[in-house]
């Protein structure tokens, strides 16, 4: 097992479309089917929406790495984390905490509340965000997918820097 004290958070490159893909399928695979349906989640693998999603944001994301080897990855669009995934393997080894960090102190930089979207179903994921003090917002259905959704929101702390 790696040495999770050497978790280290660097941008993204091209070069890392095709390992995080892998990494984010097997996750999806294993964790996602009893939240979103099995066929679900297949057809989202199989329609090439993950490793066209690494290439098109590469420039906001940021991949964990832990020992030469990538273990998570965290996107961040204005105002919003756009996607927090960590290897199956490593759930609740403190490796999302870090680029969550990472990610809300770069979005506080320039927003007074950010915002996240979880799968409405995935109890862990959002016990994870109410840890970090993240509050559930809105319920809405994702129009593409047709899967229950909520917004969550988090508001810069108070008497942190702008």
């Amino acid at each position: 097992m790696q040495d999770l004290s050497k978790v280290t958070l660097r941008p993204a490159t091209l070069a890392d479309a095709d390992p995080l893909e892998a990494l984010s399928a097997r996750t999806i695979r294993v964790r996602y089917p009893d939240i979103i349906g099995a066929e679900t989640v297949e057809g989202y693998i199989a329609s090439g929406a993950i490793a066209a999603y690494y290439r098109a944001n590469v420039a906001s994301i940021i991949v964990a790495e832990c020992e030469g080897v990538r273990v998570g990855a965290c996107a961040t669009k204005p105002g919003r984390i756009d996607l927090m995934m960590v290897d199956l393997d490593l759930h609740r080894a403190g490796i999302g905490a870090v680029m969550l960090d990472h990610g809300e102190t770069a979005l506080f930089r320039d927003s007074d509340r950010i915002v996240l979207d979880c799968f409405r179903d995935n109890d862990q994921a959002r016990r994870f965000y109410a840890k970090h003090g993240w509050r559930n917002g809105r319920l809405f259905t994702d129009q593409e997918s047709g899967i229950d959704m909520i917004e969550l929101t988090k508001a810069r702390p108070v008497g942190s820097p702008a």
